[in-house]
């Protein structure tokens, strides 16, 4: 009972620090926004011109990084590309209407409609950007300029309190509220850099526009959006490169650097796949599979075979490194991690269990092998040639 309660509060510890890690650049640059603008309100021209410039430099870039990807970067992308477009028709309305702007049509459709696109941003899959989805969201934000173009004043006859809260009306600022509300909710429970990256740049332009009557609230509250998209775009890049989304397992990018730099000459991987993977996944769903991997991961870690985890090139395959050990030895610890597993039950967060075997190719860094790569297309040609006529074994490349 005991030892429950330890690894209980030893899990809470470790969730409430992987918290903390992902939300403290983005909070330091929120927070930085907030004592710029309170501090130096109002701004002087000079200050205010560089702030302007910096807006455009740091969206260019992080627009410039999503567009080279394209892969995975769709919800900075789309919401980078949203708060540009804000900022520019805000300073087109101030600029038009000048003290009067509070009244016109666009600034109350920016107003409303901002925070619905960003919810919809934040819920978006992540997916390439050229992809038939991102092509019709595309045109949905095209339509809805359109509209704002030549229907926009049906926004200005609806009934208003004679509230505001800042410059946006009462109204608007509850629907902001309302929207962020449930994206701080989600992040509690996927904490990872981007979610809390667009948590923090959609508060940034909830203050933009609430401070939108002087010239330092647009300026300082917009550049931080971008700062906070450009600087979690560039951690969330880092760590997608290095680690894998699973906790304690390294990326491939990441084996391949240190076979290089890292490991003994002598060493010798095991790879292995859950047997009936595509199976499983179209029962529990892509979610419960991440939360299954993460368990075995952490079951494989156990053992006293002081043993490194990576992803394979193939996302269902990963590699367990056995450093200064050769093929005889492996097999045989790679037989004992086989047996335990197919001997374990899987308990998932909703309560329901699972019981999984593993198959496993071992193969050993020789002197003939050129560089990693060669170990584990090795391995991988042996496991698929036993997945042929059998699972839940051991085989030797």
């Amino acid at each position: 009972m005991e030892e429950k309660v330890s690894e209980s509060a030893s899990s809470s510890l470790k969730y409430v620090m992987s918290t903390i890690k992902s939300s403290f650049l983005p909070a330091m640059i929120f927070a930085c926004g907030l004592v710029l603008y309170f501090a130096q309100n109002p701004l002087n021209c000079e200050t205010a011109s560089v702030l302007h410039i910096s807006f455009y430099t740091s969206a260019g870039i992080v627009l410039g990084l999503a567009l080279l990807i394209l892969v995975n970067r769709s919800k900075p992308f789309f919401s980078l590309l949203t708060g540009s477009l804000c900022y520019i028709f805000l300073n087109w309305c101030k600029n038009k209407y000048g003290s009067e702007y509070q009244t016109g049509a666009e600034y109350l459709w920016i107003c409303f409609a901002l925070p619905l696109n960003l919810l919809l941003f934040y819920f978006l899959e992540p997916r390439k950007l050229q992809t038939r989805g991102c092509f019709w969201l595309s045109i949905c934000l095209l339509l809805q300029l359109s509209l704002i173009q030549h229907g926009g004043e049906i926004i200005t006859q609806l009934p208003y309190l004679s509230i505001n809260f800042g410059a946006m009306p009462m109204e608007a600022a509850v629907l902001w509220l309302l929207i962020l509300a449930p994206i701080s909710i989600d992040i509690s429970f996927k904490n990872t850099i981007v979610n809390t990256g667009l948590f923090y740049a959609d508060s940034c332009l909830f203050l933009g526009l609430m401070y939108s009557d002087t010239a330092s609230g647009v300026t300082v509250f917009f550049l931080s959006f971008a700062l906070i998209l450009l600087c979690t775009t560039i951690l969330d890049l880092y760590r997608q490169y290095n680690y894998d989304t699973l906790e304690n397992v390294g990326s491939y990018n990441a084996y391949l650097s240190h076979a290089n730099n890292k490991f003994p000459y002598k060493y010798t991987i095991g790879l292995f796949s859950i047997d009936n993977r595509d199976k499983l996944l179209k029962v529990i769903g892509e979610h419960k599979m991440q939360e299954l991997e993460q368990m075995l991961v952490k079951r494989i870690c156990e053992f006293p075979y002081n043993i490194a985890v990576y992803r394979y090139i193939i996302p269902s395959e990963l590699i367990m490194v056995f450093k200064n050990e050769d093929a005889k030895h492996t097999m045989e610890y790679a037989e004992n991690i086989r047996h335990v597993i197919a001997a374990s039950t899987f308990t998932f967060s909703n309560g329901k269990d699972v019981k999984i075997t593993i198959s496993i190719s071992v193969s050993e860094k020789t002197r003939l092998d050129l560089n990693a790569t060669s170990v584990t297309g090795r391995a991988h040609n042996s496991l698929q040639k036993a997945y042929r006529f059998n699972c839940n074994i051991v085989t030797r490349a």
